[in-house]
């Protein structure tokens, strides 16, 4: 499955930008900042720069992931259109291992809770 958003350093922290931005590409990150794209590969003294809280959050809001920190909500509360996390594909493509191990985690809790 293919994402929407890739994460780009800049001003000192990680921002989510298109995916499609092509190097030297102009163009907003989730939390409205003009950026031009730069390089897939960062620097070593980037890597480590803390994310965007802005971006973070309407990040997971799009690819519909519970915010961090969990703040107590149970898998009932997750979004009814996550179809690729819950079902098997019929060909070739990729599985969502991420989304995968998050919903069976919450189920887990929630499966713990009602037992």
């Amino acid at each position: 499955m293919a994402r929407s958003y890739k994460w780009q350093p800049h001003d000192g922290a990680r921002h989510a930008i298109p995916q499609e931005l092509a190097v030297n590409d102009v163009g907003h990150t989730l939390c409205g900042v003009e950026v031009t794209a730069g390089s897939d590969k960062w620097p070593d003294e980037v890597r480590c720069w803390p994310t965007c809280p802005e971006c973070d959050l309407a990040w997971r809001a799009h690819e519909h992931i519970l915010p961090w920190p969990r703040d107590g909500r149970t898998p009932e509360d997750l979004p009814a259109n996550r179809p690729e996390a819950v079902s098997m594909p019929h060909n070739d493509e990729q599985i969502d291992v991420l989304a995968l191990l998050i919903d069976t985690a919450l189920i887990y809790q929630a499966v713990k809770q009602v037992s």
